[in-house]
């Protein structure tokens, strides 16, 4: 299984690296640029359709995932009615979130905005599904494809409308979240394409003709999908709730410059999410056989702690650069010592990751679910807080404190639930290799006269210099795994 995990997931890095961070830099970027403050107005409605984002997935993913890669034989069972609740409370997602923005005040232009970008959320979520039951398959490299399926197709749909423009449509910020909604759409219908190549099933519910018959299976699927359904509301309504506030307690400019720092925290964390996705049905898998999980645990840890230490420290140390490169006609120093503090928090929410997949794949719900409400609890009293004192950079330092409390608490329930007991050897490695990294980019960016992206390139350099030092990846048991 480590084999087949190391092998997958650098396929998926291979092919994600191609992808999003080209649509994130240079179409996303771009009508950020383009469009100014209505960018913050997006990031916020954005943010709000995270809030309510238990009914869209309600726990769907996770638990078919889960379920699915266990016991594969299921899916014709699961799929037509998992998909008709699905669309049921898709509807009910779409009113309550608008309903919701209509109470907190947003005008007509707004409602209207919000009512695309909650479709795209439909159509997000519709995707996951989909490519839940693909890799629950074990078809992962072709789950692999379709996870970036969507981001190239918007290269295409948005990268027109900003570039070429044939039918010579006024560029405005709903001109983008419908290039999106073409895009999502094609996605959807791609992956149904694709999952019916790989299996046969029906998308006609068991309860459609004889609801006395098939409520029971309903309700049974309520009941199993309600802890997953929690787990997503908790963990989006801490990390979504940022923009939110901002843009509600001192408007829609410190929202966009928010939106700026945090575009380059959710590139990378493209990485954590990736890894997420890939382990969820291999943890499963290995919980049914009764597998040792704690080598798979410990070696997606070191590479996942890696590989964002040395992000992160590259980035915090060329932040004013990146700001520069990113919008040269908004740079200043509140806008870099946003993003300084903000992308800390690309180490906790990666550990994050790592040891709540773990958790969702072993059903360990309940227990985690209490530290994402201390979570939201946390958040929501340090923005509070520190927004009005220090505007964006306060809603990030909200960010870096919640996550890293998260983050410990989940590593400390999965010490305590599996056994796991890290040798001392082992945490002085981890905390040498961060160590190790951060001093050597203080050395690069500050002693060394070079120009800052050579600076970048040797940061990230130096984190694979302490990949070999502290042992962080033993390529030796690597060439000799056996699937």
């Amino acid at each position: 299984m480590n084999r087949e995990f190391l092998l997958n997931i650098l396929f998926l890095l291979f092919i994600n690296l191609l992808i999003k961070p080209a649509f994130i830099f240079g179409v996303d970027l771009a009508v950020q640029n383009r469009t100014g403050a209505d960018y913050g107005l997006y990031f916020a409605l954005l943010n709000l359709t995270y809030i309510f984002q238990i009914l869209n997935d309600f726990g769907l993913q996770g638990f078919n995932n889960r379920h699915i890669s266990r016991h594969p034989h299921l899916l014709p069972k699961y799929f037509p009615n998992l998909l008709a609740i699905k669309i049921l409370l898709s509807l009910l997602y779409v009113g309550l979130s608008a309903a919701a923005a209509f109470g907190m005040g947003y005008g007509r232009r707004a409602l209207l905005l919000l009512l695309v970008l909650l479709v795209n959320q439909v159509l997000v979520q519709l995707i996951f599904f989909l490519r839940s039951n693909v890799s629950g398959l074990g078809y992962y490299r072709t789950d692999s494809v379709l996870s970036s399926l969507d981001k190239f197709l918007m290269l295409g749909t948005c990268g027109v409308l900003l570039w070429v423009n044939p039918l010579h449509i006024p560029f405005s910020i709903e001109a983008f979240a419908l290039a999106q909604t073409l895009a999502l759409a094609l996605t959807a219908l791609i992956a149904y394409t694709v999952l019916r190549s790989k299996t046969s099933f029906s998308v006609r519910p068991t309860w459609a003709s004889n609801w006395r018959s098939g409520y029971p299976t309903l309700v049974v699927l309520f009941r199993k999908s309600l802890p997953y359904a929690l787990v997503v509301f908790l963990m989006y309504a801490y990390t979504r709730l940022d923009g939110v506030l901002l843009e509600r307690m001192v408007g829609a400019a410190h929202a966009e410059v928010y939106a700026g720092a945090y575009r380059l925290l959710d590139a990378c964390n493209m990485f954590g999410y990736l890894f997420a996705s890939l382990l969820l049905p291999m943890f499963a898998r290995m919980d049914k056989e009764r597998e040792p999980v704690r080598p798979l645990v410990s070696m997606s840890f070191k590479m996942i702690w890696a590989g964002s230490v040395t992000l992160a420290a590259a980035i915090f140390f060329a932040r004013a650069d990146l700001v520069h490169l990113m919008m040269p006609g908004r740079v200043s120093v509140y806008r870099w010592d946003t993003l300084g503090m903000l992308i800390w928090a690309f180490v906790p929410v990666c550990i994050i990751h790592i040891f709540s997949t773990l958790l969702t794949a072993h059903e360990h719900l309940r227990p985690m679910n209490r530290f994402f409400v201390a979570g939201i609890l946390l958040d929501v009293a340090l923005n509070l807080l520190l927004i009005p004192r220090w505007h964006a950079f306060g809603s990030a330092v909200a960010a870096v404190a919640t996550q890293t409390f998260v983050a410990v608490s989940l590593v400390w329930l999965s010490l305590q639930t599996f056994g796991f007991r890290p040798s001392v050897k082992g945490v002085l490695r981890v905390l040498g290799f961060a160590l190790f990294v951060i001093t050597a980019d203080l050395v690069l960016f500050n002693l060394i006269d070079w120009v800052w992206w050579v600076q970048f390139g040797a940061g990230l350099g130096a984190g694979l210099v302490g990949l070999f030092l502290f042992k962080m990846f033993d390529f030796k048991q690597i060439r000799n795994l056996r699937t």
